[in-house]
């Protein structure tokens, strides 16, 4: 019995020794697999432009190496990229997996995910299933109310929530997101409100606010002249 305790700590050190060599393997063998869609996946995620080819390339790497490790992350870059598809360059890039099942398994893997509940929003949206669009909409604000780059896709979930039925809650949310993104991100919501959007509202929203309703109003502009110069080059 003293020799078997005598070599214990020994047997203990070995299973995770094991266990951390297999970890840090499919770690490695899911980067690896990954690592076509690494830069597209960044330039997503900045606003930038890609081919749908780079898309289509980065979504299947992507959800090939959540199969391996991590699927929280990989499978959430996975819907970043096939959201931007066609229906039959989803399915080609996904194996055949539906966009709503990708997201329903990244936030399986992450649930405290902002960004796949926002995700999950758009999509029940798309269904017409309003309420639960909302508690989606919701859980993703729970999670986080100022998130970098989520502020413009929440705000067109609230608009189109706002134009079925609103309410004082729905309002509220609307506005806080409104100002987060005229601080954070004046160019993306100048983008969402001359595009469709609310722009009357966003600018009374602001206009209480000197510094915020300036930054907006400048890229607000911006966005103008960009949008001028892509119809004059056309």
């Amino acid at each position: 019995m003293a020799i078997r305790l005598r070599f214990l700590p020994a047997a203990i050190a070995a299973a995770v020794a094991l266990l951390i060599a297999y970890i840090s393997i499919r770690s490695f063998a899911a980067a690896w697999v990954a690592l076509p869609a690494g830069g597209t996946i960044e330039g997503l995620r900045a606003g930038q432009e890609a081919t749908a080819a780079q898309i289509g390339l980065a979504a299947q790497a992507s959800h090939r190496a959540g199969q391996i490790f991590e699927p929280g992350r990989y499978y959430s870059d996975a819907a970043l990229a096939a959201g931007r598809l066609t229906e039959a360059e989803r399915r080609a890039a996904l194996d055949g997996m539906p966009l709503p099942e990708l997201v329903d398994q990244a936030l399986m893997a992450s649930p405290a995910s902002p960004y796949n509940w926002a995700r999950r929003a758009g999509l029940q949206l798309a269904r017409k299933d309003y309420d639960g669009a909302r508690r989606s909409l919701e859980t993703s604000l729970m999670f986080g109310r100022f998130v970098p780059g989520l502020t413009a896709p929440r705000l067109r979930i609230l608009y189109a929530l706002m134009q079925r039925r609103s309410d004082r809650q729905l309002d509220t949310y609307f506005e806080e997101q409104v100002r987060i993104a005229a601080s954070s991100e004046p160019m993306a919501l100048a983008a969402f409100a001359a595009g469709g959007g609310p722009e009357g509202r966003t600018q009374r929203l602001l206009s209480t606010d000197y510094t915020l309703y300036k930054a907006y109003l400048e890229q607000l502009i911006e966005y103008r002249k960009q949008q001028a110069y892509a119809r004059a080059s056309k």
